[in-house]
């Protein structure tokens, strides 16, 4: 049996589940359904027969349709998204907690759910998660009729779908989604950093290249495909189309998925009365977490370094090294997620240990806030299968702005409560940059990206910079408008051209000067 404190928090369960349209048996499951059944084999595997005794805690993430509020929900939703899950399984835990936004929470939850335990809060923990917008689309492809509403009135703590991480600017200049704020960030590092276009494609291709064929080897991936050619990836074509750039569709998380994860986190002195093997108990040795200001206002566009912070706060408290570490999963919703994360630690892309335990989301799946969910399931199988060894999970949300990272092992561990001060004392030294929302003048561009129609045609270019008279910052776009400024912008590299600048009906407006 352990000998850790009877107090020490250890994860025992892990479960995940992945539903394709085109599979025998398809069930059309519901996101609450599919995030139970997940949630069902990490209890199974946790060996909790008496499960609703035991839990007392449910932590769950917020689905893609919970997380802004102008989504729509076409067949109804749950108003008590954990209670759904916890009906679902014949559960009534005393504390119910429904999470707020961002690929990071599922560490974060992790994190919390330790800490709770640590302090005698909890003793039993089930953390889920999932997403059905796969057979979401498709459902309403088909004209089908289904509800999923649910409505519960249960005690729940919920925290609400935050979104603090863009500003009215940002908006007005056509950085709307997801591809656009990650397309903006990574040109602005590859502008940076002086390289061209071609070669930027190369190392993002050759990035992720590995990602695909881990993905084409994992069983629970969204969808069966065959590992893809760094030159494959990043290649335009009817089957690759451009969605922002520099960003082909297969640079991009795949989130038309219907995939579930779930673990379970105990006491030790559980762990001892349920029997569960040593090598089977996964202990929390280190973790950080750090955020940013808006992308608009960051010194420099293309850096985040919350994530090298908080990577290395949690490598000092798990104390050891990054060359101590088996096994990572870096968040990759696209390749600057990677590769800036990786940077703080002086990590080759070609590392022969890899960087991803499922594949990554483009490729595995990307299923909302909840995909670090699986990185943490998988890493649970890998650090079983290899015992006394250590695994790293990286999860990032927003637009680089939170990143959470974990650090496991079989190898027992006490527990460190998470104090994230000493980071978020370094952020706070950052000084942000001030955007002229009336900029007038001329400058450099620094940033930009151009977003595309589904016929690979340009629709907007948005551009930043600085004001050659007062160093303040601008954002400014043009669209179909101005197709001559477009087709300047995206036929030609504009990194570091200069822009003249001016008020526009709701943003800046620029032209290309040289």
């Amino acid at each position: 049996m352990t000998q850790t404190a009877p107090e020490t928090p250890v994860i025992i369960g892990a479960g995940q589940f992945t539903e394709r349209i085109d599979d025998t048996g398809y069930e059309a499951l519901s996101p609450v359904a599919i995030t139970a059944r997940a949630a069902q084999l990490a209890l199974a595997d946790a060996g909790l027969a008496n499960a609703a005794t035991q839990i007392d805690t449910v932590m769950t993430t917020r689905i893609f349709e919970d997380s802004a509020p102008v989504l729509e929900f076409p067949f109804g939703r749950s108003n008590n998204f954990p209670r759904s899950v916890c009906r679902h399984l014949g559960i009534a835990p005393e504390t119910a907690v429904w999470a707020t936004v961002g690929g990071d929470t599922p560490q974060k939850l992790v994190t919390e759910a330790c800490d709770r335990i640590a302090t005698g809060l909890s003793r039993a923990v089930l953390i889920a998660g999932g997403e059905a917008l796969s057979t979401s689309k498709h459902l309403k492809k088909q004209g089908a009729s289904v509800d999923w509403s649910e409505t519960l009135d249960e005690p729940v703590e919920d925290r609400g779908a935050v979104i603090d991480v863009l500003t009215h600017d940002e908006i007005a200049n056509g950085l709307i989604s997801p591809p656009l704020f990650y397309g903006f960030i990574e040109n602005a590092r590859r502008i940076a950093a002086g390289k061209s276009q071609q070669a930027w494609l190369q190392e993002m291709g050759a990035l992720f290249a590995p990602f695909a064929a881990v993905a084409a080897d994992n069983p629970l991936a969204a969808r069966h495909e065959r590992a893809y050619s760094a030159e494959e990836l990043v290649t335009p074509g009817s089957d690759n189309r451009l969605i922002a750039s520099p960003y082909t569709q297969r640079l991009v998380a795949r989130d038309q998925v219907n995939q579930s994860a779930a673990l379970v986190v105990v006491a030790s002195g559980l762990a001892d009365e349920l029997g569960v093997l040593p090598e089977s108990r996964i202990y929390l040795h280190g973790q950080a977490a750090a955020g940013e200001t808006p992308v608009s206002l960051r010194p420099d566009i293309g850096q985040a370094p919350s994530a090298g912070l908080a990577l290395s706060k949690a490598l000092e408290r798990a104390m050891c090294r990054c060359d101590d570490i088996t096994f990572f999963d870096f968040y990759s919703c696209f390749p600057v997620a990677v590769s800036n994360a990786i940077e703080s630690l002086a990590l080759a892309p070609d590392d022969p240990r890899g960087l991803t335990v499922t594949g990554g989301l483009p490729y595995f799946g990307g299923p909302g806030n909840s995909y670090s969910m699986h990185a943490l399931a998988e890493m649970v199988s890998r650090l079983r299968a290899r015992p006394g060894t250590r695994g790293l999970v990286a999860a990032n949300g927003g637009f680089l702005s939170k990143y959470a990272v974990g650090v496991y092992s079989t190898m027992p561990a006490p527990h460190d409560p998470c104090d994230s001060a000493e980071v978020d004392g370094q952020m706070a030294g950052q000084t942000d940059v001030v955007v002229d929302p009336a900029a007038q003048g001329t400058g450099a561009i620094e940033a930009y990206t151009v977003a595309y129609d589904r016929e690979s045609q340009p629709k907007v270019a948005t551009i930043a910079g600085r004001l050659e008279h007062s160093g303040l910052r601008f954002l400014a776009s043009v669209g179909k408008e101005d197709p001559e400024t477009l087709a300047a912008v995206t036929d030609a590299d504009p990194g570091g051209r200069i822009v003249t600048v001016a008020p526009g009906e709701r943003g800046g407006q620029f032209r290309l000067v040289s």
